[in-house]
């Protein structure tokens, strides 16, 4: 009987760190939208190539606030709790096919900001190569959004792409049982 009640307690263990950590990464997703919220667009440049990946930034931006709510969601929905921390029994439990469906939007977002990622440094080679004084001042703000903003758009489309793995995870083993 010890031995079956100390599993018990390990597994409990587990289960409550594992959700803290969850509960950790949340917040720190709600606070990296938060701060991709508070950037501001750049004016538009001489740079052609450096305005084009700032308008897709700018894209991407809104569609990861638009899927990061989402993702929360279906975290909260999955381990029967409210974003308060609150036990809710009356929740309905995410379906796999809201989950695969996220997945696809998160995959497709992913994408985007490796792509965004790789052309960086290409664009912000070519804007060096700008001499007048009078637009440097435009380009390097550029710049600084598009460097800024897809550091946490890298870090966010991490967090989306493990997340919702994990609830899909949780949703497939919970029909095991």
């Amino acid at each position: 009987m010890k031995k079956i009640l100390s599993t018990l307690f390990i597994v409990a263990s587990f289960a409550f760190i594992s959700a803290q950590t969850s509960r950790a990464e949340i917040k720190a997703s709600f606070e990296r939208m938060e701060k991709l919220s508070k950037l501001s667009f750049p004016k538009s440049t001489s740079v052609a190539a450096l305005d084009d990946m700032n308008k897709e930034i700018g894209s991407s931006a809104t569609e990861s606030m638009a899927i990061t709510p989402l993702v929360q969601n279906l975290y909260y929905r999955s381990i029967g709790e409210s974003s308060d921390g609150v036990t809710d029994v009356k929740v309905k439990k995410p379906t796999l096919k809201e989950c695969e469906q996220l997945a696809a939007r998160i995959f497709l977002q992913t994408k985007n900001v490796q792509s965004i990622a790789s052309n960086l440094t290409s664009v912000s080679s070519e804007s060096m190569s700008v001499t007048n004084p009078l637009k440097l001042a435009k380009i390097g703000s550029a710049i600084k959004y598009a460097k800024t903003a897809s550091t946490i758009l890298g870090e966010e489309s991490v967090f989306q792409s493990k997340a919702i793995k994990s609830i899909t995870q949780t949703l497939k083993s919970s029909g095991n049982l």
